[in-house]
C-alpha cells in the first residue's frame, strides 16, 4: 500500500503542475526537472534501462568526472537511466535520473551539465536541427531494458484464506475441471460443485463422486485485529454427492491421456455436512469437521454391473472367477488447522497447516447371477449385488491426515499445497496466466500397495477462470 501511495503522489504532483501551468505558463516538465531526489521504492515501477553504447558510456562517465565526482564511485559499464513515459511521439521519455556507478544526476542537473544534444539522444527525442525532417522519436543506441515491477493492488494485498474463494469481494466465480464456485453478494453464501474426493486422496473422477455444497457463515468475527482476513468464526456447509462415471470409458475423449476411473460411488447419493470453527480467543487457530455418508444401504439397492467399473476376482476354493465392483461409502475428517501470515501489515505470504484423522470405506460387491445369466464374466443388469469385502483404515498411517499450504500474493498470486491422507500424497499447484485465467495441476501418488480400484499415480492439469466483482 505504501508503494501505491508513492505512485499516486507522484501522479498528483504532475497533474497539479499541469493545472498550475495553465494559469502561470509554467511547463510541467520544469517541475520534473526541479526534482532533486527520487524515493528508491518508486524507482522500480518506472521505465529504466542500462546504457551499453561505448561512445555514450564514455561521454557520460567524463561528464560525471568533470563535475568532481569521486572516480572510485563511477563506472563506465554500469550506467542506468530512470525515466517517465510521455505521450509525445517525438519525445517518448522524460529523463528523471542518470546513474553512473554509485552516484546520480537529477533532471535539473542533467539539463545544466549534459547539453541538449546528449539528452535528446538518451531520451530518444527526435532531432531538432531541421523541424521539416522530424521522425518518430526512438532510442537509437545500445541499451538493455530493465522491466518495471507491477505494483501490488489492494485486492491482491488483502489477507484472505482461499484465493480461489475470496472473502474480500462481493461476487466471485471460478470454473475449472476440478470445481466450480459461486459467491452470492454480501451474504457470504457460497455454492460449489467439486468433482472428486480430495480429502481421502482421490482427485477428479478417481473417487467416482461429485458433490454440490452450500456454505453459509454463521458467526461474525468481532475481533478488529483479525476480522479482515477471517470475517466469520463459524462456517457451516451442507450438500450432497452424486455418482459420476465419465472416467470409466475415457478412451477416445479429450481425457484419454488421464488415468481412467476405477472406483464408483454407490447408488442413492450421499449426504455431506461440515463445519469450520475458528477459536474466538485466537481466530487463526481452529477445528475442521467433514462427514460424507451414504443415504441408502447396499442391500436395498441393485447395482447395474454394465454401468459400474468392475474387476475380476477368483474364488480360492472353487477357482471360479466373478466380477467385483468397488463402491465408495462413508468418509470423513476431523482436523486442527492454523492460518499464518508472515507479515500481518503486508499479507503477501500465507501458510496453512492441518493435522488430524481421516476415515473412509470402500466396499466390494460381486454380482450373483440370475437364472438367466450363465457366466460370471458376463453379468446382467438383473444380477443381485452382494457385499463381499470392506476396505477401511487398519493402520496408523491410514488414519493420519496432514496438509500444508502456501500462497503468495505479491504481484501475480500463485499457490501450492501438499496433503498426506489414506497413505496417498496429493499435490496441488496453480499459477497465473492473466488476472482472470490460471492453470491448476493436481497429482496424487499412492505410498503403499495400490488396491485394484486405485491408480498408483494420477495427474491432471486444468485452466481456471476466476472472475470477481
Amino acid at each position: 500500500m505504501k508503494k501505491l501511495f508513492f505512485i499516486v503522489g507522484f501522479l498528483v504532483l504532475i497533474s497539479v503542475g499541469f493545472s498550475y501551468s495553465q494559469t502561470t505558463n509554467i511547463n510541467p516538465r520544469d517541475l520534473i526537472e526541479q526534482m532533486t531526489t527520487i524515493d528508491p521504492e518508486i524507482r522500480k515501477y518506472f521505465p529504466r534501462w542500462k546504457v551499453c553504447e561505448t561512445d555514450l558510456q564514455i561521454q557520460i562517465y567524463q561528464a560525471f568526472r568533470i563535475l568532481g565526482y569521486e572516480e572510485s564511485k563511477l563506472s563506465k559499464t554500469n550506467i542506468e537511466i530512470l525515466a517517465a513515459p510521455r505521450s509525445d511521439e517525438y519525445q517518448p521519455f522524460d529523463l528523471l535520473l542518470l546513474t553512473c556507478g554509485e552516484v546520480s544526476m537529477t533532471a535539473s542537473q542533467m539539463q545544466v551539465n549534459l547539453g541538449e544534444r546528449l539528452l535528446n539522444i538518451l531520451s530518444g527525442a527526435a532531432p531538432f536541427a531541421n523541424p521539416n525532417t522530424w521522425i518518430d522519436g526512438k532510442r537509437d543506441y545500445c541499451f538493455v531494458e530493465i522491466p518495471p515491477e507491477v505494483p501490488v493492488t489492494a485486492s491482491q494485498a488483502q489477507a484472505i484464506i482461499n484465493y480461489l474463494e475470496p472473502t474480500n469481494v462481493t461476487h466471485s466465480f471460478t470454473l475449472s475441471f476440478f470445481e466450480q464456485t459461486l459467491k452470492f453478494g454480501e451474504s457470504g453464501f457460497w455454492l460449489k460443485n467439486a468433482i472428486g474426493t480430495d480429502e481421502i486422496g482421490y482427485p477428479f473422477w478417481t473417487s467416482g463422486s461429485s458433490k454440490i455444497i452450500l456454505k453459509r457463515p454463521l458467526y461474525v468475527n468481532r475481533d478488529s485485529r483479525t476480522s479482515d482476513r477471517i470475517p466469520y468464526l463459524i462456517n457451516a456447509y451442507l450438500g450432497g454427492a452424486y455418482r459420476i462415471s465419465g472416467g470409466i470409458n475415457n478412451k477416445g475423449t479429450v481425457f484419454s491421456w488421464v488415468p481412467g476411473q476405477k472406483l464408483n460411488q454407490g447408488p442413492g447419493g450421499m449426504l455431506i455436512a461440515g463445519l469450520d470453527f475458528f477459536m474466538p480467543f485466537y481466530p487463526q487457530f481452529g477445528i475442521h469437521l467433514n462427514m460424507e455418508v451414504p443415504l441408502t444401504e447396499l442391500k436395498e439397492e441393485s447395482v447395474d454391473p454394465t454401468k459400474y467399473f468392475s474387476y475380476r476376482k477368483v474364488n480360492e476354493l472353487t477357482l471360479d472367477e466373478y466380477s467385483v465392483a468397488p463402491l465408495l461409502r462413508s468418509s470423513g475428517q476431523a482436523t486442527l488447522f492454523y492460518n499464518l501470515w508472515l507479515t500481518e501489515a503486508n499479507p503477501e505470504n500465507y501458510f496453512r497447516f492441518d493435522i488430524g484423522i481421516n476415515y473412509f470405506e470402500v466396499r466390494e460387491v460381486y454380482f450373483k447371477p440370475s437364472q438367466f445369466t450363465h457366466y460370471y464374466l458376463v453379468p446382467s443388469p438383473d444380477d443381485e449385488a452382494i457385499v463381499l469385502n470392506t476396505h477401511k483404515p487398519n493402520e496408523f498411517a491410514d488414519w493420519l491426515y496432514v496438509k500444508f499450504e502456501y500462497r503468495n500474493q505479491a504481484v501475480w498470486p500463485f499457490g501450492a499445497s501438499i496433503q498426506y491422507s489414506n497413505q496417498i500424497l496429493l499435490g496441488r499447484v496453480y499459477v497465473p496466466l492473466f488476472n482472470w485465467l490460471y492453470l491448476e495441476g493436481r497429482v496424487s501418488r499412492i505410498m503403499r500397495t495400490a488396491q485394484p480400484f486405485e491408480n498408483k499415480t494420477f495427474f491432471l492439469i486444468s485452466p481456471v477462470l476466476r472472475l470477481t466483482l
